[in-house]
């Protein structure tokens, strides 16, 4: 079985259940072999369950994929970020991304404005907190939309606890080109949406995610990209209906957000985003699934038969585009299967 560079991508998973399942979900994840442990910011917290996560393996990366960053400010991202990496020894990746307007200043109550540059101002804030605690110096920072300029030795924490891996790396989320752009510039990493097709992967964002990093004198080979594709998986007929079912109305309801219609376009398919909107705002959930047609449910998901014909066709999608795979199930899967189908990956 050929799985060419398959080798060198790991396998993650993303865990959404709550504190009370969180650290027996994780000890199984990396005892099953993921190399990754994502939390994500939906009906939780996604800084609490990485704490247990840590006290609970060993071994295994854990990252938020994602916390959304403009509910929060850099002060308070850098204090989770750096105590949850020292607590961890080492393995938290902080991943953040913007979230819609709507749900910043009406859920969340804050500021929202130039999401691309606001993102850029918080990861350099950020790091200047950080280089100020490193270094035990004075704090400077004067950006467009933050600006932080105290600091004392009180509040400053010891550099020794981050030891010689230091701050976490910030990997951050997007979907559009300016946000892409940034990300190659100031971040370690990219979060791909699973929305994402790989042919958009492959012509626009990496070749975005390049022009970034030429900004600040990198190239895409330093940024790190995970991408947690749609999956249709089950044991016969009957659960591959269900779970091809889901998949297609998570698929309407990404697809009726503005901010993920250039790969609507780019698959030929830009007359179904605003028919998306419009049902949305009518609350017609059913009707969205049924604007989303077989090709594109095909282009988009990968349906797994079984673990070996899964692992190669995820092998051909996406073996040369991404570092970090995961598997994306918006129905309750049958972790077996999961299982199976990390199994039949290479050895990592």
């Amino acid at each position: 079985m050929d799985f060419g560079n398959m080798s060198e991508v790991l396998i993650d998973v993303t865990l959404t259940t709550g504190l009370n399942t969180m650290a027996a979900d994780a000890a199984e994840a990396e005892e099953a072999g993921y190399a990754g442990i994502w939390t994500f910011e939906g009906a939780h917290d996604p800084f609490l369950p990485i704490l247990l996560a840590a006290q609970h393996t060993k071994n295994v990366a854990l990252g938020t994929s994602i916390a959304v960053a403009f509910a929060r400010n850099p002060m308070l991202l850098a204090n989770i970020g750096w105590d949850l990496q020292a607590y961890s020894g080492g393995r938290f990746i902080l991943g953040l991304g913007t979230q819609i307007k709507p749900h910043i200043t009406r859920r969340f109550g804050m500021p929202w404005s130039s999401p691309a540059a606001r993102m850029r101002d918080m990861v350099l804030a950020i790091r200047a907190i950080w280089q100020s605690w490193q270094e035990r110096g004075p704090l400077d920072y004067r950006g467009e939309f933050y600006q932080h300029t105290l600091m004392t030795p009180m509040f400053m924490p010891d550099p020794a606890e981050v030891g010689d891996f230091g701050p976490p790396p910030i990997w951050l989320a997007g979907v559009g080109s300016a946000m892409t752009e940034v990300a190659g510039e100031v971040a370690d990493g990219f979060l791909s949406h699973p929305f994402c097709t790989p042919d958009y992967l492959a012509q626009v964002t990496r070749p975005t995610l390049g022009q970034g990093a030429a900004k600040s004198g990198k190239t895409l080979a330093d940024i790190q990209i995970h991408h947690s594709p749609m999956i249709v998986i089950g044991r016969d007929e009957a659960e591959l209906a269900r779970a091809r079912t889901a998949v297609r109305k998570q698929l309407a309801f990404y697809g009726s957000t503005p901010a993920y219609w250039p790969i609507l376009e780019l698959h030929g398919r830009a007359e179904v985003g605003p028919k998306l909107k419009e049902l949305s705002k009518q609350g017609e959930w059913d009707a969205m699934g049924e604007l989303i047609d077989e090709d594109f449910v095909d282009t988009a998901a990968v349906t797994v038969t079984d673990a070996a014909q899964g692992a190669r066709e995820l092998q051909a999608r996406y073996g040369d585009l991404v570092h970090r795979l995961g598997f994306n199930t918006p129905y309750r899967p049958d972790r077996a299967l999961l299982a199976e189908l990390l199994a039949a990956f290479p050895s990592r």
